[in-house]
């Protein structure tokens, strides 16, 4: 089995406590399975996640598991490079074995990209 990568939710159980990342990585199933409030948290990201997307139209979602990273970037790259496409949601990255997907990825005037991060929160932080 190949190392795993880093990851968001990885990188929070290991703050959380190390031996939760162990666990998270070598014995995923022995966890407890979310409850009724995680489960609630999960349909709001989805549900943020669907309106961020409805605020860059014609972006393309590169639709590629988090295990297969190799294929996600093979597709955002495609999308980079077609000029037609204004914005990449889940576009993945790689640079010295550290791997990402960012959220919004925006195309800008003069061939720059914008990164947007999707958060979700009951205000807007100032």
């Amino acid at each position: 089995m190949p190392p795993p990568h880093l990851s968001k939710s990885l990188f929070l159980s290991a703050l959380q406590c190390p031996r939760r990342v162990w666990l998270d990585v070598h014995d995923p199933d022995r966890g407890t399975p979310p409850g009724d409030a995680e489960q609630h948290i999960f349909r709001m990201g989805t549900e943020v996640g669907r309106r961020a997307h409805a605020l860059f139209p014609g972006g393309v979602l590169v639709d590629v598991p988090a295990s297969d990273h190799e294929t996600a970037l093979i597709r955002t790259r495609d999308l980079m490079a077609d000029e037609t496409v204004p914005a990449i949601f889940e576009a993945a990255f790689e640079r010295d074995d550290v791997r990402i997907r960012v959220d919004v990825l925006e195309r800008r005037a003069g061939g720059c990209w914008g990164l947007r991060e999707v958060k979700s929160a009951s205000a807007v932080k100032r």
